[in-house]
């Protein structure tokens, strides 16, 4: 082999892997609905046609509880955390949305964008939505206020800062 082939070729490896590590991860899309015999699904795959209210997130893969700290994880497996929004939400959801990820918080989003989220949210609850809105456990917190929302998280043994 000639020193200027075996040359390029030792760079191979090094080029693979940044090609690689600049490859995107593909979000996955998780389905929850509830079946005709009223117990709650969940697939990778969309529900069958029949089903017309279901859930849709999108989903990161490897980015489990694995890789949270431990006294994130055990927070948040006792008090998940779902933060609401709206369409027009705007400034004060991007606050919150802000303050959990500096955190480290794991959350899910729930958007109120029909009139059929609006009262999903007050069957739930029992009142009117007020975005964003966080709830830790069981615990609400409607509106944003950064105060608020980090005593609710800290009563709920999330830690002060992402580690």
């Amino acid at each position: 082999m000639s020193p200027n082939r075996s040359g390029r070729l030792a760079g191979l490896p090094l080029l693979l892997l940044l090609l690689t590590a600049a490859l995107p991860v593909a979000a996955q899309t998780a389905y929850r609905w509830v079946d005709k015999d009223g117990r709650v699904q969940y697939s990778d795959q969309p529900p069958p046609q029949e089903v017309k209210k279901f859930e849709e997130r999108k989903v990161q893969p490897n980015s489990g509880n694995a890789q949270l700290p431990f006294a994130t994880r055990k927070a948040a497996e006792t008090f998940p955390v779902t933060l609401y929004s709206g369409r027009d939400c705007g400034k004060p959801c991007d606050n919150g949305r802000a303050l959990l990820e500096k955190r480290g918080i794991p959350f899910s989003e729930t958007k109120l964008e029909t009139g059929d989220d609006v009262a999903a949210f007050k069957t739930r609850f029992g009142k009117d939505p007020i975005v964003p809105s966080l709830i830790v456990g069981r615990e609400m917190e409607s509106g944003f206020a950064a105060t608020a929302w980090n005593g609710l998280l800290d009563s709920a043994g999330y830690p002060a800062a992402k580690r």
